[in-house]
């Protein structure tokens, strides 16, 4: 009996041991994963990629593309590949975020500008404003397998989560009419519906809620269904353009391009959280958060541009945190974080 006792003991000794030791090993693993927080910036008049610590504000490398005119960037987790959208030579250049150096080039369509990417990793739809085409790549091939040719320019593009559905701004060269917003089909490349919005309109999908929001250079943010494509409501905000939501989908950054500041807007009734903080800079014009949101990067651009200003985030308010000198014209940016190990 006194044996069985201590055969007892003994296994149950070795199991804690054991599953203590597993969970430190995990805990060791998990400490032991290191990654990289990183803001790139496309320098449109300079034909470069700026990258630099998301925490530190450090500008760490940048990258020349000669002869180039690099608009914006779209990061793809699950390819963990940069892609970054060049307007002179009608490509997208795939970079590699461990080397910073160019891989390889997608031949697209003319007039390259805004492009995004579903979050499965499945496509990446380019806008093409010269031509009016949208560029659809196969992220998978790294090949254009569609080309989608429009009756107006294409501006800005927004491929839902679960990657069914694409939203693309359309500019109406008529400046007495409104501009559109286009819905399509994923899958066939079918265009859905429309609806009429303000001039200059850019758009995000929250998916939590089915709701798109456009900001429109003509003074107005628009909250529209996202299935129905009908407008929910619509408020002023003079100037509203470039945009992004804060990682709950409650709240969205939305610059005023023309008056130099930045909102902080509520996206269930489009109130205004507070009043908008000024930036240092003119021509606040793209915006992106880190992971935890507790961050906000803003490009401004121009052709006298170096700067992309930074922001901390104190309960949906900004508090201005630096400005970060990169090259001439910050355009795009983006931000990922990424396993280094």
């Amino acid at each position: 009996m006194k044996n069985k006792f201590l055969n007892l003991t003994l296994k149950a000794f070795l199991s804690s041991f054991f599953i203590l030791s597993c969970e430190k090993s995990n805990d060791d693993n998990n400490q032991n994963n290191l990654y990289e927080e990183t803001v790139a910036v496309a320098n449109r008049n300079s034909s470069s990629i700026s990258f630099f610590d998301a925490n530190t504000n450090v500008v760490t490398s940048t990258l020349k593309i000669t002869n180039s005119e690099p608009m914006y960037l779209v990061f793809v987790p699950s390819k963990d590949k940069l892609y970054v959208g060049d307007r002179k030579n009608k490509q997208v250049h795939i970079i590699n975020p461990s080397t910073k150096k160019l891989e390889s080039s997608i031949n697209v369509g003319n007039g390259v500008f805004h492009m995004w990417a579903d979050e499965l990793g499945k496509q990446l739809w380019v806008n093409n404003d010269i031509d009016n085409t949208i560029s659809v790549i196969d992220l998978a091939t790294s090949s254009v397998i569609k080309t989608i040719n429009l009756d107006m320019k294409p501006h800005d593009v927004f491929l839902t989560k679960d990657g069914t559905k694409a939203y693309v701004s359309i500019i109406n060269s008529d400046s007495t009419m409104p501009d559109k917003i286009y819905m399509y089909s994923i899958s066939n490349y079918e265009k859905l519906k429309e609806v009429n919005v303000g001039k200059d309109p850019h758009l995000f999908h929250l998916p939590n809620n089915n709701k798109l929001i456009v900001p429109c250079q003509s003074g107005e943010v628009y909250n529209i269904d996202s299935e129905k494509l009908q407008i929910i409501s619509q408020k002023s905000y003079p100037g509203a353009h470039g945009l992004y939501p804060s990682p709950n989908l409650d709240n969205i950054f939305v610059t005023n391009i023309m008056g130099g500041q930045i909102y902080s807007i509520k996206t269930t009734d489009l109130t205004e959280n507070y009043a908008p903080i000024a930036t240092n800079k003119p021509v606040p014009h793209n915006l992106v958060l880190n992971k935890e949101g507790s961050k906000v990067f803003a490009t401004h651009s121009g052709p006298n541009g170096t700067t992309v200003s930074a922001y901390k985030v104190n309960q949906n308010k900004l508090v201005y945190e630096q400005d970060i000198t990169v090259e001439n014209n910050p355009f795009g940016l983006t931000y990922y974080k990424r396993n280094i190990k």
